[in-house]
């Protein structure tokens, strides 16, 4: 009767000519209802080219809106759907089923919406995979009928679907099939009236080895399908959607989720910010879980993508064979010479002195094998600057995730997160560079999609690799396998708020370079990861997972020893780092979180070492074989944080005989087998090395054959304490010569290791028998309790430093030979005689 008035009344008021003329009129609805509480009102008329649609949509945002709607004149029919916000469902009072539209002058429509009494508080309280258990609440004196259907449309009507059996206020629906959605309607019979359907779509857990959820959607939640995007696109914060016209306008508010799609590779989870007039164009936000659902259980385990990791040949120490000659161990000292007389050194050459021969740099290692490449990829510059890397990057990890909005069996409410996200780099580069260069290298890795249904969930890294070249540099096979990561878990509850731990996955194998000439290199490989729902669509941003940048590769590579060193070419110092920016973000659901909250977890964010690093390649090539890494010399209240030894291997050793009762460590100018023994014996060796220039400033004659042992430390006491030996073959013939022999302790590069009470640097013409005797042994004879080749030597020096408990301290001792490569001088350090108290 409406319809009919109104088009009884169009005639009435227009002739024929102006109707045809005036095809548009105007409605001003205006949507009333409680804070919180979205609403659509939907007009529906006849245009010439079809039915034509309008909207006036309320956001949740206050208690009424006005919206002025265009619509063909006639008579617009009208429709108020139901809505549901927090378990209670809200209806129109009253609503006319048309309005006419008329010219000129708008139509007023007043909507407005109530709560319709019955149950409320539909939810779930069990899902697995063949029952959905179910509880509500309602006034005393309630009736109910729940109805299922297959699929995500309830019914309207009792008498539709399939009955579940109710017991009280609630209901166990059994019978079901793992991995399937379900759509239930409650209605409610009180006092002869029929209220609902309070509804609620719900997905059984799925069977195993599927990474499908089970969940419990929001009643204004749309689960759309691909058959309901006519299309979609990213904005730069979100998406907009252009929905098919049979799908229903969503409310300002809701949840959507969008499947996979060649415009959103990830799908989409987002909140609707807008809707326009005809109801199809929808903007969103991205959103996340607890926008669209009650309950939601996701388990992903041990997911992958992209390039294995490094052959097992690849990670294999080298042998003893395969390294260069300097750095093989010595197997057997050499014996030591009779002692010349001094008319013998006199008269002899250079050449003819009892000498070795010097150490000829070795051939650089044999490279080893590369990882199979992903990408072969190279970058170049003017002049010859040349990179190729040969990368495999690949992602991996697990994901367990479950949100309980409304608390199963009258839990919290509460999300919980258990995920680790590892990247693994494998691959080499072949660096050819005149001088210093830098470029990066763009790789790729294709989206893992986690789980697509009820709601896609991707992790989604977008790498590149960046080279930064110092200097000449040719090094072939400079690369690794390095896994770096996060794993992150903890949960985000009402009660008692964020509450999250994280470690970080850290793992390297390096491959052993090839290299002719030696530069430093910083590599950094990685880039932006995006873990969560809509993760394929990067300008969108994400909410309910993990997005920043993460780096597994943040890496150095320079040579170990200064250029003058045999080994300049053949060991390099290889530093590794992880380095992440990640942030952990959980959407609220509760009125107490309104907003997005970002969680901080420490391991989420910083740079990390990984475990062993700095390393060295080829493996112990920064150690003389002859007697490694001294932590026999570290007494109490020091930590070692890193030490080498410069000069021939031959030259440093672990002996007794430089101190009574005591073993010590040794630095020779020549080798230390020689000064081992009895003094009829002769420490005298052209090691064919070059000098120490403080030590040569301290001598005041050139000096050659240095060698030097450098450790860095973290002292627990204020005075730092060495204890040592300087011994020499040059007494007592040539005290007071130009064979100045001389030593140095240098504590952050300033020598402690002078003649007590003077400034004196500690050397052959400083100590002696006749200047500072107090501090000479005379061992021409041989002398009590020592056991050394070498006429004269000091007592047990100490040198005391202050020192600041914490801050880490380099201490480095040195002796060269001075004016010429022969008689051997020597530094013995005592075990324990670097301490603090």
């Amino acid at each position: 009767m409406t319809v009919l008035a109104s088009a009884l009344l169009l005639a009435l008021v227009l002739p024929p000519s102006q109707a045809s003329a005036q095809a548009d009129g105007a409605v001003r609805v205006t949507v009333r209802a409680p804070e919180g509480v979205p609403a659509n009102v939907v007009l529906s008329g006849v245009a010439a080219g079809g039915p034509a649609r309008r909207i006036a949509a309320k956001p949740p945002a206050g208690t009424s809106t006005t919206t002025t709607l265009t619509l063909p004149i006639g008579a617009a029919t009208v429709s108020a759907p139901r809505v549901t916000v927090d378990g209670v469902a809200y209806v129109a009072r009253p609503v006319l089923p048309a309005v006419p539209v008329v010219p000129r002058t708008p139509t007023v429509l007043d909507v407005t919406y109530v709560a319709e009494g019955g149950a409320t508080q539909l939810r779930a309280t069990a899902v697995d995979q063949t029952s959905v258990s179910l509880a509500w609440t309602a006034p005393p004196g309630s009736l109910f009928t729940l109805r299922r259907t297959t699929g995500g449309s309830a019914v309207t009507l009792p008498t539709q679907g399939v009955n579940v059996p109710v017991s009280g206020t609630t209901a166990v629906d059994k019978g079901l099939k793992p991995g399937t959605q379900y759509s239930y309607a409650l209605f409610t019979i009180l006092k002869g009236r029929l209220y609902g359907p309070l509804t609620a779509v719900a997905g059984t857990a799925p069977p195993a080895g599927s990474t499908d959820a089970a969940y419990i959607a929001s009643p204004s939640t749309l689960l759309a399908k691909a058959a309901d995007i006519a299309s979609a696109k990213t904005t730069g914060a979100g998406v907009e959607v252009v929905l098919q016209g049979q799908v229903p306008p969503p409310l300002v508010g809701a949840g959507v989720v969008l499947p996979i799609s060649a415009a959103l590779p990830g799908g989409f989870l987002g909140v609707v910010t807008t809707v326009s007039a005809d109801g199809r164009s929808v903007a969103l936000t991205a959103g996340g879980l607890s926008d669209a659902f009650d309950y939601y259980e996701l388990n992903v385990e041990d997911f992958s993508v992209g390039a294995a990791a490094l052959p097992a040949e690849a990670a294999a120490p080298p042998s003893a064979a395969a390294l260069p000659a300097p750095l093989a161990k010595t197997t057997a000292p050499q014996a030591t010479a009779a002692k010349p007389t001094e008319a013998d050194r006199r008269e002899a050459t250079p050449e003819e002195s009892p000498r070795g021969a010097a150490v000829a740099p070795s051939a650089a290692p044999a490279p080893g094998p590369s990882a199979k490449a992903a990408v072969d990829s190279s970058c170049s510059g003017e002049g010859g600057q040349k990179v190729t890397f040969k990368p495999g990057v690949g992602l991996s990890g697990h994901l367990r995730t479950k949100l309980d909005k409304k608390g199963f069996l009258g839990k919290d409410s509460e999300a919980t997160l258990d995920m680790a996200i590892k990247v693994t780099v494998t691959g080499a580069a072949d660096i050819e560079t005149s001088g210093s260069y830098g470029c990066s290298v763009e790789l790729k890795l294709p989206p893992k999609v986690l789980t697509t249904y009820p709601v896609p969930i991707s992790a989604m890294l977008t790498p590149s690799a960046r080279f930064a070249i110092e200097g000449k540099t040719t090094v072939g096979n400079l690369g690794m396998t390095a896994t770096g990561g996060v794993a992150v878990a903890g949960s985000m509850s009402l009660k008692n708020g964020p509450s999250f731990t994280g470690k970080t996955i850290a793992d390297v194998v390096p491959s052993i370079p090839k290299v002719s000439a030696n530069g430093g290199v910083g590599l950094k490989v990685g880039g932006d990861l995006v873990v969560g729902p809509g993760a394929g669509t990067p300008d969108a941003g994400v909410i309910a997972g993990v997005s920043g940048q993460i780096y597994p590769i943040d890496a150095g590579f320079a040579p170990k020893f200064p250029a003058p060193d045999p080994r300049f070419n053949n060991c390099i110092e290889f530093k590794l780092a992880f380095t992440a920016g990640l942030g952990l973000t959980a959407k609220a659901w509760l009125n107490g979180w309104s907003h997005s909250k970002t969680i901080t977890v420490d391991a989420l964010n910083g740079t990390f070492n990984y475990p062993g690093s700095p390393r060295y390649l080829p493996a112990g090539c920064n150690k003389l074989p002859g007697g490694g890494s001294p932590d026999s010399l570290l007494g109490p209240g020091v930590t070692k944080v890193d030490d080498t030894v410069v000069g021939d291997p031959a030259q440093w050793d672990h002996v007794d005989g430089f101190a009574p009762g005591a073993k010590t460590w040794v630095l020779s100018t020549g080798l230390v087998a020689n000064a081992v023994g009895t003094p009829d014996k002769f420490a005298s060796k052209n090691m064919g090395r070059p000098g120490d220039p403080e030590l040569t400033t301290l001598a005041g004659f050139p000096t050659f054959d240095a060698a030097s042992y450098q450790v860095t430390l973290v002292p627990t006491g204020s005075t730092l304490h060495v204890n040592y030996v300087f011994a020499s073959e040059e007494y007592p013939e040539y005290v007071g010569s130009n064979f100045n022999d001389v030593m140095v302790v240098r504590v952050d590069g300033k020598n402690c290791a002078t003649v007590p009470g003077t400034t004196q640097a500690v050397a052959v013409n400083t100590i002696n028998a006749e200047t500072n005797s107090k501090y000479y042994v005379d061992n021409a004879a041989g002398a009590a309790g020592y056991s050394t080749t070498m006429d004269g030597l000091t007592v047990p020096l100490t040198c005391d430093v202050p020192v600041t408990p914490g801050k880490a301290v380099t201490v480095q001792i040195a002796v060269a030979d001075t004016s010429d490569h022969v008689y051997d001088s020597a530094v013995a350090l005592v075990d324990g005689g670097i301490w603090t108290d």
